[in-house]
């Protein structure tokens, strides 16, 4: 079977072309425009924030030396001071750049009973703004009243050799 090549086909064509032809548009209104992220816009008292931590042990021992460093950003970009204190031990002079510093600890012979080594690193901005971390760590001699080690953890210096003790 052929289809007709004259009449309905074309005739239906004509009148959908004029029906829409006739019709008339309304100008469409603009689409809206995506709004751009706006950027927020940071607090003009806003504090510093820490944004790394790094510890080099977890657990001190008597002689070893503990690193800690930090890492800081301040919201308006505004100068930071690092300053860092500790409970107990000796710290070394910090290695401090425009954003981050580094602390040596010494640990003390011994710590009291209950007392954890305790480091703290504060960041300050220009306005007097500050943030604060501690770092903690466990382990070590006890120390009897006065700072002084028990006698059964007391080290003789300078042996070589094992020796063996009588008491009399």
């Amino acid at each position: 079977m052929h289809a007709q090549s004259g009449g309905k086909g074309r005739g239906l064509l004509a009148v959908l072309g004029v029906l829409a032809s006739g019709c008339s548009q309304q100008p469409a209104e603009p689409a809206a425009r995506p709004s751009s992220p706006r950027k927020a816009v940071p607090d003009a008292h806003a504090a510093p924030r820490i944004t790394s931590t790094f510890q080099s042990e977890l657990r001190w021992y008597t002689g070893t030396r503990v690193t800690f460093r930090v890492v800081a950003s301040d919201p308006q970009a505004r100068a930071l001071t690092i300053t860092w204190a500790a409970n107990e031990g000796a710290l070394g002079p910090p290695v401090s750049e425009a954003t981050a510093s580094e602390a040596e600890w010494m640990p003390p012979p011994c710590m009291l009973t209950n007392t954890e080594p305790a480091i703290t690193a504060t960041v300050t901005n220009a306005l007097g703004l500050s943030a604060s971390t501690t770092f903690t760590l466990v382990g070590a001699p006890t120390c009897l009243a006065e700072g002084e080690l028990p006698k059964s953890s007391r080290v003789l210096p300078g042996q070589a050799e094992s020796v063996a003790w009588t008491s009399r």
